[in-house]
């Protein structure tokens, strides 16, 4: 049963993601969770081992662990960026058919109206 609601739970996430952000958001969240789980494997399979070394590969995994999540967060950025390039670039050039086709008609746009494209 805990499994099933897991599953529901890890599709929720998943759909939320893909939702807000896309593939990228979805990929960077998978391997997020690939790297818990790495995480809490290698810490169970170290009970043995010397405490200090324990602390020592801790450290160097949430390091890496915060390096991932801000190049991630980076590749988040500039895939937001882009997209408001391109929408921006459709949005003049929309602009700039719709006065080709007006000045082919003779006619120009208001300024007001301009604004509202």
């Amino acid at each position: 049963m805990k499994a099933s609601e897991a599953w529901v739970e890890w599709l929720m996430k998943k759909r939320k993601a893909f939702d807000q952000r896309g593939d990228m958001a979805i990929a960077a969240w998978a391997e997020q969770q690939q790297l818990e789980l790495n995480l809490k494997a290698r810490r169970l399979a170290r009970s043995k081992m010397d405490p200090e070394e324990e602390r020592r590969i801790i450290a160097k995994e949430r390091k890496a662990s915060v390096e991932n999540f801000n190049n991630t967060l980076k590749r988040h950025t500039l895939v937001l960026r882009k997209r408001d390039i391109m929408r921006r670039k459709a949005e003049e050039e929309k602009k700039r058919v719709i006065s080709r086709l007006l000045a082919a008609e003779g006619l120009e746009l208001a300024e007001e109206d301009d604004k509202n494209l």
